[in-house]
């Protein structure tokens, strides 16, 4: 099989909510992602853009940023390819995040550099450009993570047997998700399904991005966020990170989410970045942009394991706290 049609993600169930469709007062299926080698579907997307570097550069050597979930996934698609893997982290003063423990077992190398993700950021970016063949993951418009995401609609539409769904709930940080569920929906002829794309009040970026983008029919024109990356504190976003050191947009297309980061516990939400391809695709298809309190988002994580035995991240089960 050619490098080109490996996959590293599963298939991951569709599983059927008694409890949650009774409560809804319809059919609620949860799409368990956080069944996938890695807890999360990064690896959908992370995975594919990894395997697309290597067929195509032979890269050797792959970097990430932070202690993310996007890491991890860097992490197992480099062992799983055989490659090299470095992520750059921020100092931990001596209480690294129960994640970092996670990317290690991979075998990939922590690097800390700096106090904040900037720092870590520009170390990340200046060890690229001294070692051959390393491929820098950072990008969440790149058109195959987007590929790689939209395999989540895919798998949907088989599962359903074909048959469309009233809505799509899912939560949203950098918007990678987001786009690559656009996509699929488009893909499977579902255009004029509606994604419901919840945040927490605390991480609503995409929302803020919504606000600014003067493109999209109804969006603010002006009081708009300033469009500056949340790169200075030690707090980890769970992102794919391209914005510059000097506050100014993603080279690879993503816009910066504009404010400071208020204090979390969902921090997998927590966006240095908006996909600016998640943003053009609301234009075109029907995205509701939600926001909902922590407290919600608990709530519903809490629910989500007294009914199913599940126990996810906060910010996965904000998408719960609308059903």
């Amino acid at each position: 099989m050619s490098q080109t049609k490996r996959t590293l993600h599963t298939s991951t169930p569709l599983m059927y909510s008694t409890s949650m469709s009774r409560q809804a007062g319809c059919n609620v299926w949860l799409k368990l992602e956080n069944m996938q080698p890695t807890q999360s579907f990064k690896i959908r997307g992370i995975g594919n853009l990894c395997v697309q570097a290597l067929a195509e550069h032979g890269t050797s050597h792959f970097i990430a940023i932070g202690d993310t979930n996007t890491a991890l996934a860097v992490a197992y698609s480099a062992r799983q390819l055989g490659v090299a893997a470095t992520v750059f982290v921020p100092a931990s003063g001596g209480t690294a995040p129960p994640i970092r423990a996670k990317i290690e077992l991979e075998g990939a190398a922590i690097v800390e550099n700096g106090r904040t993700l900037r720092d870590a950021y520009a170390a990340a970016c200046a060890f690229a450009e001294k070692t051959a063949g390393a491929f820098v993951v950072d990008s969440a418009d790149a058109a195959a993570v987007v590929a790689g995401n939209a395999t989540v609609a895919a798998e949907i539409n088989v599962q359903l047997q074909q048959q469309k769904p009233a809505a799509v709930v899912t939560t949203v940080g950098s918007g990678g998700l987001l786009a690559g569920l656009i996509s699929g929906l488009q893909q499977c002829g579902w255009q004029r399904v509606p994604v419901i794309a919840v945040e927490t009040h605390n991480t609503n970026s995409f929302q803020q991005a919504l606000l600014a983008d003067d493109e999209r029919p109804g969006a603010a024109t002006s009081d708009a966020p300033s469009l500056l990356p949340p790169l200075e504190s030690g707090a980890e976003p769970d992102c794919d990170i391209r914005t510059g050191p000097s506050g100014r947009s993603g080279c690879d297309g993503t816009r910066d989410s504009g404010t400071r980061s208020e204090p979390t516990v969902a921090t997998c939400l927590l966006a240095g970045a908006t996909s600016e391809r998640a943003v053009e695709l609301t234009r075109e298809h029907p995205v509701v942009p939600l926001s909902v309190t922590e407290a919600m988002a608990v709530d519903a994580c809490r629910r989500l394991l007294d009914n199913h035995q599940l126990l996810v991240e906060v910010g996965s089960a904000a998408a719960l706290s609308v059903v």
